[in-house]
């Protein structure tokens, strides 16, 4: 097993080494800073013995600690079990970090047990608010294993129930963690996925020195990068992977020039780049310059050309990609190059125009050192600025995106360097910027503190969109190239990929680096009498990267026996999991865990249970019911997660703006359902798995339904646009089932009974059943296919359903076979006032029910006022016969016995229904009465176009178009009460 506790930090040093000279740029608008001061530590006291009490004992630090003021350390100078007895340690009182990592032999995993011997477990109690409990197995607990009341705690790299071989159970009597409600914004696991920075030399460049790296971007090949910087006086280019070797690099000298720097390279097509920088004469001036051509082209000065901006003295051309370069421009003061007010420009390459300036709404300076093409007309900038606040001026990080059709900017956002020492104010500029996944920018970062005389910090940030289309808040992992006295900076970036400088004892070196993620285990919580995590009415918490119900494997269950994590009591805004994704993509077939989510598996009551008006809290990123692969079931004996009597809580997988499922829930393998709602309004599921394993290719069955919606909840988002969809398939009942009064429930973009974009995950019974009255219910653009049953069903006293642009039997292309063992939709029971057919904005032009087991409709029981228009049955989604027979097996719709009043078709064209080249009748109406088959088009059927049989009185058929039916068209023969208009 291997855990990731967090260490207190060192302190740091201060180093203030001059700037180079590609930074002149920019030194009039960010300032450098002083070293960053992490939070000393008072006082640290040392558990020197395995004793209950007395000098050394764990007890006695505690001691110390509490009537010591401040921020205190407790460590560990012995390994083993310490038997707390029956008198319970002291309450925590004072800010503390208890340090298991620091015993000896620890090597990743606990070395430390704490047995309470039933005596009260840890409490953090009121005066410890920023404390820490890392690197322990705390078990046997009479109560909780670890309560806090105190906030901003953190947990951290913990067995919790279980001893120090991370399998044995010695479960606490109560939760594992207990989360009072006079607690907030504590830390239960770990948040950050990043693992690692990895770092290489330039020694195996071919061009030496590598004066700086300035600009990267990816090559033609996989895993081959384009570098530029500069070698002394002349800039450089290297082609070849991160590491520096094997690759190939060249000289790139501008015309006539006396100095040359690339800040910036371009993948163009085939073997062609284009690169930016700038380039001096030996005057006094600087001027930007741009080439396009491929390697062999370097040399020619026909590839290249001057931007200078007019009237300028200093131009920097900084990045390009698409159709733009952006850069600043700078005129000279009495000290020299550009310090004075900066301006950041937009150059348009095809008319070797200059757009706009680039300014920030209230600045008073600018830069523009990175640009991206996000597709299209679509921009995105960043760079640096500075404003005014207090009649000082303050430096900030920008993004904002660019439309080249319209000239408008929009978006702005500014950023400040989040990692420093609190109540330290920093200047911040961003670099550069990349977006390799979707919806997700990397920029390389530097940070000054502020009012200070040099640069100090280099960062790479990550920023996602929200999806509303605005920036969101940045995530921060500082750089530090081993070995470096002073500073690292940061200063290009391609997707994890960084470039930049070092500054050491021996003197400025050029780096390149990759930073690393991925899930690492933090505390494992399992065994425990009460839940794994209970969150009593506290807000703003955040669980993540731990295993809860399971050992510390994530493959023997060793479940908690309440539910893994309980959120009630009014608990708010509160995170289980997170929202990183680490390169996941499943639909392009690259499956990687969400390194922030949970594994909460083996559970005896739900995997999460939410209630108790708990409110706006969040899932994404969790494996619920499955062992650690997400690919088979462990299970949670009840639900894998359940919502019940609580309102705006949000289960998701993506944003608007990323691909589908990068950090999914994968609700899979639980006794019950994967997902249960009941009595909870305006819940949001988007873009999770239900049934089916992380993989996309393996059924893990719920043992009840995918997703149950039942009481009277209201306004349930399932999916919404590409991407929100779920997979909710591969369940031993339903894949949806909506019951009760449920209403305001909204399907889009399901795949039920299908794997994403992929073949057959059946749900054992039907791909959605909706049973519920409360109206107002939609199914829409969905694929709903494969299912044991029907696709759909209406049943019980269903109404006010509306399936609109759904496909059932059919692939996601909408072009060949999945089919239903049932019906494609089948309407049942007392079902009435329900309608299939409509005309949203879909990928689906119409609902299309083919190729299923039964009949492409079948309306049975006391079913009545239902309506089919706007409809293909038999067909492909362009109402064509498609590759082989569509046709459903029984025939297209079915009008059985005791059913009444359905409509199919309508007046005007757009309502008709397309009903051909299924296997029976194009209809068949068997003594329903008082139906209404108009303006529909029914051929190519292997049966007749539209038989009756028995007493169907009140059955108009008119203004239909009914030929080449292998039977005849119309068979009344064993009928009554049925008009025919020809």
């Amino acid at each position: 097993m291997a855990f990731r506790p967090v260490l207190r930090p060192a302190s740091a040093s201060s180093h203030r080494p001059a700037s180079p000279d590609r930074r002149s740029s920019r030194r009039a608008d960010v300032r450098g800073i002083e070293a960053l001061e992490d939070r000393q530590l008072l006082s640290t006291f040392t558990v020197t013995n395995l004793q209950p009490t007395g000098t050394g004992s764990l007890r006695w630090a505690i001691v110390q600690s509490n009537t010591t003021p401040g921020a205190d350390a407790i460590d560990f100078g012995v390994a083993g079990t310490i038997n707390v007895g029956r008198n319970s340690l002291p309450a925590i009182t004072d800010a503390v970090a208890i340090d298991g990592s620091s015993a000896p032999s620890y090597a990743g995993a606990p070395v430390v047990t704490v047995d309470f011997q039933n005596s009260k477990g840890f409490r953090f109690d009121r005066g410890s608010d920023g404390s820490s409990l890392v690197g322990l197995s705390v078990v046997r607990a009479g109560n909780a294993g670890v309560t806090l009341v105190a906030s901003h705690v953190m947990v951290a790299g913990n067995l919790i129930g279980l001893l120090a071989d991370g399998s044995t159970i010695a479960g606490n009597r109560g939760d594992g963690v207990r989360v009072e409600a006079s607690s907030r914004g504590n830390l239960i696991g770990h948040e950050d996925p990043v693992t690692s920075v990895s770092y290489y030399n330039t020694d195996s460049v071919s061009t030496q020195p590598v004066s700086g790296w300035q600009g990267i971007r990816a090559a033609d090949a996989a895993g081959q990068y384009l570098i530029s910087g500069t070698s002394n006086s002349a800039g450089l280019l290297y082609v070849g992977p991160i590491t520096g070797v094997g690759g190939t690099s060249y000289a790139v000298n501008y015309p006539g020039a006396a100095t040359t720097s690339v800040y910036g390279p371009d993948n163009l097509d085939g073997d062609r780049v284009r690169l930016v920088g700038s380039y001096r004469t030996g005057s006094d001036t600087v001027n930007g310059f741009l080439f396009e051509g491929t390697t062999a082209d370097l040399t020619n000065a026909a590839n290249y050309r001057t931007i200078a901006h007019s009237g300028a003295t200093f131009t920097y051309v900084h990045s390009t990609m698409g159709g733009f370069a952006v850069g600043n421009y700078d005129s000279t003061t009495s000290s020299g190059p550009p310090v004075g007010t900066g301006h950041a420009f937009l150059y348009n390459i095809a008319s070797a125009s200059f757009v706009a300036d680039i300014a920030f709404p209230g600045s008073i300076s600018n830069t523009a050192y990175g640009i991206w093409a996000n597709g299209g007309a679509s921009y995105t900038i960043c760079g640096g600025f500075v404003r005014l606040a207090g009649g000082q001026p303050i430096g900030q990080g920008y993004l904002v995106d660019y439309d080249s059709a319209t000239g408008a900017f929009t978006n702005w956002k500014a950023f400040d360097y989040a990692n420093g020492a609190k109540g330290v104010e920093f200047d911040t500029h961003f670099e550069g910027i990349s977006s390799v996944e979707k919806g997700v920018y990397t920029l390389s970062a530097g940070s000054a503190q502020t009012n200070t005389a040099t640069f100090e910090q280099g960062s790479f940030a990550t920023v996602r969109r929200n999806t509303d289309g605005s920036f969101g808040d940045a995530a921060w992992v500082d750089l530090a190239v081993p070995g470096a006295s002073g500073l690292t900076t940061s200063d290009s970036v391609i997707g994890n990929q960084v470039v930049g400088i070092a500054f050491t004892d021996a003197g400025v070196v050029s780096y390149q680096a990759t930073v690393n993620s991925a899930f690492q285990l933090s505390n494992v919580i399992a065994g425990n009498g009460g839940n794994g995590v209970g969150i009593y009415g506290s807000n703003d918490n955040r669980i993540g990267m731990n295993f809860i119900g399971t050992d510390a494997s994530g493959t023997l269950n060793r479940g908690n026996r309440g539910n893994g994590v309980l959120i009630t009591n009014g608990a708010a805004g509160n995170l289980v999991g997170g929202q990183a994704t680490n390169g996941n993509d499943p639909t392009a077939g690259t499956f990687v865990r969400p390194p922030q989510g949970n594994l909460i598996s083996g559970n005896r009551g739900n995997g999460v249970l939410i209630t108790g008006r708990a409110t706006r809290n969040v899932l994404s990123g969790n494996f619920v019911g499955t062992s650690a692969s997400g690919n088979s079931a462990l299970g949670n004996r009840l639900d894998g997660v359940a919502i019940d009597r609580a309102d705006g809580n949000s289960l998701l997988g993506c944003t608007f703006q990323q691909s589908p499922f990068v950090f999914y829930n994968v609700l899979s393998g639980n006794g019950g359902n994967g997902l249960r709602i009941t009595n909870s309004n305006n819940t949001t599921v988007q873009a999770n798995f239900m049934g089916v394993g992380a993989n996309n290719a393996t059924i893990v069955a719920n043992g009840g339904d995918g997703l149950l919606i039942s009481g009277t909840s209201r306004n349930t988002q399932v999916g919404g646009v590409i991407p929100l969809g779920n997979v909710i398939s591969g369940n031993n009942r339903n894949g949806i089932e909506v019951k009760d009064k449920a209403s305001g429930f909204i399907s889009f973009n399901t795949f039920g009974g299908v794997y994403a974009f992929g073949g057959a995950a059946p749900n054992r019974q039907n791909g959605i059943l909706i049973t519920s009255s409360g109206g107002d219910n939609v199914v829409r653009t969905s694929i709903i296919s494969g299912n044991l049953g029907n696709g759909i069903e209406l049943g019980g006293a269903a109404t006010g359903v509306q399936i609109t642009e759904v496909a059932a039997g059919m692939d996601t292309s909408i072009q060949a076979a999945i089919p239903n063992g049932g019906s494609g939709i089948k309407i049942s029971g007392r079902a009435h006032g329900n309608v299939i057919g409509g005309f949203q904005p879909s990928v689906v032009p119409q609902v299309t029910l083919s190729a299923n087991g039964r009949y492409g409709v079948e309306v049975v029981g006391s079913a009545r006022d239902n309506a089919v228009y706007h409809t293909a049955i038999g067909t492909n989604a362009e109402g064509g016969a498609g590759a082989g027979n569509l046709g459903n097996g029984l025939g297209g719709v079915y009008l059985g016995a005791g059913t009444s009043s359905t409509t199919i078709g309508g007046t005007s064209v757009a309502l008709g229904v397309r009903i051909a080249n299924n296997r029976g009748n194009g209809v068949t109406v068997q003594c329903s009465k008082n139906n209404r088959i108009v303006g529909d088009r029914i051929d190519a059927n292997q049966g007749y176009g539209v038989q009756a049989r028995g007493v169907s009185t009140g059955t108009v058929i008119h203004d239909v178009s009914i030929a080449d039916n292998a039977l005849g068209s119309v068979d009344l023969t064993g009928s009554s009460g049925v008009v025919y208009i020809s």
